[in-house]
């Protein structure tokens, strides 16, 4: 026996009230001794005790009538084994199934989530009229087919034979949770809770013990017992940050195999666009991660998209992996100061005093220099960097050239060895400082793409430059100290203004005065070309796991709209409008396939065009089982057999109906509580028809 309701049964504890008002109400009889009734006594015990009897049956039969409403109202039904209980129950049933990326995994029977369907309309169509069910796809999300049961179990059972798999990855929680708050809303005696899943260890890591808040019966029903094997592409990592034109790239590509044989023989192809660049062949040994590194040169600047494919296994959804590389070149820089030719060098090693011929030179960075006196007129719509080389004073007419030029988005990268003042600088100049002993450039964050480049120290050990002088500096709250000096004063400060970086150097070239040693050291060459490819580098997260939001930074384009599509998509309504947002952002959450997506935006002056790589996220690659003893304890649930009688593939769903037995007795409670009143009734209007006044 159980109950529906099972917190009326503390109205048990109101039976004793009738007992209670009984004896508060009893009488002390007074005796009083007459000498001509005492032959009447033995005669009136009888009658007295043939009174408290019956007084005793009203008590009981009142005491009985409240614990059977009580009873009634708790709602008790009757199970399996008992005479009363052979009826079948209704029932509400919720499956969730199991579509994480892990389930398109093809064995020597077939797809685990053509199996896992299969049991699934099994279970549905065990039901019978009356009966409700629900569907629930998992995945890392839950995602409700019926937010509520429904009795039309023929729309539940094409639900499920519409169900594809998807590329995300497990989470048991979330759809563990919506399962139990559908069914907390049933009404019917029997509930029950089947999970349908390959039950592998990443979808329960972090699944604490759930509590079985609807009172249902949950049941675990496993596919793809089978160990699997299976190799993925874990990640794609380039060798440095900013990637420039005609520059060697190493892209280090991490491959696990999980499983527990060698594989030999594995291929691994590189793409950039559609067009095949490379192909690499090696064995990777059981449960053995192995890198790979493949070395290459982007001829032209922009956005490279391109993916890297492993030989086909069982499991081939995370064998391709996506990148995007933002390559950086072309770069026209304009070198400002009455000594720029050393800057020049640096800057591009092919420079000579005769200019560049472009046409056979380096196309990375392209310097052209102009004296402090011709900058004022000079046309900067050519240019995407301007460097002020200690610069000693601007007039009105170039500091409205330079905010002309950083309102459209372009970078100010300053050498400073003067006072002078801007108002967008990053910050304020009040003097100027010496050191006896030189300082070096001791802290510097080396994951920022400036100095990722270089070794940890380096800059800081016996061959990095040396300085004597540098300028008292106060950043300003909005900038950020990217290096200091030994004794804190900073060396690099950064700060962005919309979409232009202003990267301030505590530092000029002037080698005959001997502040430092900054011009003629060897990591000079590295450390501005660097410096001149963070200015024009975006910054943005390009490459996210399924499911994840892209976010992009469009400064002072709000209210404006961007358009996203996937690249290979054909249709034009799929391309998706996203506004930009009052802080300038664009916030795209569809990413629900792997690939490339393809962003536009177009300004007031220009259309800008990125993209972004989509991939499957590799926790769900690795196919360990989970315990399932251990996921029954999580979940509080049972173990049922998918073996029917008439094989492996049939799910035994009689064994299944047979526990939906049951019935409700409270009506019968309720009856039995109406005959001991009209018992009650009748007893007390005799007992006080036979009770003297």
């Amino acid at each position: 026996m159980a109950f529906l309701n099972p917190l009326f049964l503390f109205g048990l504890f109101a039976a004793a009230i009738p007992l209670m008002i009984h004896l508060w109400s009893r009488r002390q009889a007074v005796t009083v001794d007459f000498s001509s009734l005492m032959f009447l006594v033995a005669a009136h015990r009888q009658n007295v005790r043939r009174l408290q009897l019956k007084q005793l049956l009203i008590l009981l039969l009142r005491m009985l009538i409240v614990a059977l409403i009580a009873l009634a109202l708790a709602r008790p039904f009757l199970t399996l084994g008992l005479p009363l209980a052979s009826i079948r129950a209704k029932t509400d049933v919720v499956i969730v199934l199991d579509n994480s990326y892990s389930m398109g995994y093809r064995d020597v029977d077939g797809i685990w989530f053509e199996d896992a369907k299969f049991i699934a309309t099994d279970l549905l169509k065990s039901l019978r009229h009356g009966d409700s069910a629900a569907l629930i796809l998992m995945s890392d999300i839950a995602r409700p087919e019926f937010r509520q049961l429904t009795p039309d179990i023929e729309s539940v059972i094409q639900a499920i034979q519409e169900a594809e798999v998807s590329y995300r990855g497990t989470n048991v929680h979330p759809s563990i949770e919506l399962a139990h708050e559908i069914l907390s809303d049933s009404q019917q005696q029997i509930k029950e809770l089947y999970l349908i899943s390959d039950f592998r260890q990443n979808g329960w890591t972090n699944v604490g013990v759930l509590p079985n808040v609807s009172g249902s019966r949950i049941v675990l029903l496993p596919v793809g017992q089978d160990t699997p094997h299976n190799t993925n592409i874990e990640e794609i990592t380039a060798s440095h940050q900013l990637i420039g034109v005609g520059l060697p790239i190493q892209l280090d590509v991490g491959i696990t195999n999980h499983s527990n044989a060698t594989l030999a023989q594995t291929t691994l192809t590189f793409h950039v666009g559609e067009e095949k660049k490379q192909t690499h062949t090696f064995t990777v040994d059981a449960d053995e991660p192995v890198l790979t590194t493949i070395t290459h040169n982007f001829a032209s600047p922009g956005i490279h998209t391109g993916y890297f494919e492993l030989t086909s296994d069982r499991l081939n959804v995370d064998n391709k992996r996506y990148f995007t590389l933002e390559v950086l070149g072309e770069i026209r820089v304009l070198c400002v100061g009455e000594q720029t030719d050393y800057l020049q060098l640096a800057l591009n090693p092919l420079y000579n005093r005769t200019g560049l011929d472009l046409s056979l030179k380096s196309t990375l960075i392209h310097p052209v220099a102009c004296t402090q006196a011709e900058f004022e007129s000079f046309p900067l719509q050519d240019y995407d960097i301007v460097i002020l080389s200690d610069v000693e004073s601007l007039t009105a007419g170039a500091k409205a050239q330079l905010n002309e030029f950083i309102r459209q988005g372009k970078s100010i990268i300053a050498f400073v060895s003067t006072t002078y003042q801007l108002p967008w600088e990053p910050a304020v100049v009040s003097g100027r400082t010496s050191w006896e002993v030189p300082h070096h450039v001791t802290t510097y964050d080396a994951d920022h793409p400036i100095f990722d480049i270089f070794s940890d120290d380096i800059l800081s050990g016996q061959y990095g430059p040396k300085f004597y002088q540098a300028m008292q500096v106060t950043p300003a709250e909005d900038a950020k100290v990217l290096a200091s000096f030994g004794d804190g004063t900073p060396f690099l400060i950064a700060r962005r203004e919309g979409r232009s970086h202003i990267l301030f150097f505590n530092a000029g070239f002037d080698v005959e005065s001997g502040d430092n040693e900054l011009l003629i050291n060897p990591f000079f060459l590295p450390l501005i070309q660097n410096t001149v490819l963070y200015s024009m580098y975006s910054g943005t997260r390009t490459n996210i796991d399924v499911g994840d939001t892209f976010i992009s930074s469009f400064p002072d384009s709000s209210g404006m709209t961007a358009q996203i599509k996937k690249v290979d998509a054909a249709e034009e309504n799929q391309i998706v409008a996203v506004p930009v947002s009052e802080d300038g952002l664009i916030q795209y959450n569809r990413t629900e396939i792997p690939g490339i997506y393809q962003v536009d935006m177009k300004t007031h002056d220009r259309l800008y065009r990125s993209f972004f790589a989509v991939n499957t996220p590799v926790s769900e690659a690795d196919l360990t089982p989970f315990s399932f003893q251990t996921a029954s304890e999580k979940i509080n649930a049972q173990q049922v057999s998918t073996d029917g009688p008439d094989g492996p593939d049939e799910l035994d769903t009689a064994a299944l109906d047979a526990k939906r037995h049951g019935r409700e007795i409270w009506g019968e409670l309720l009856l039995l509580a109406a005959c001991f009143m009209l018992l009650e009734g009748y007893l007390s209007n005799r007992a006080s028809k036979s009770t003297p006044g």
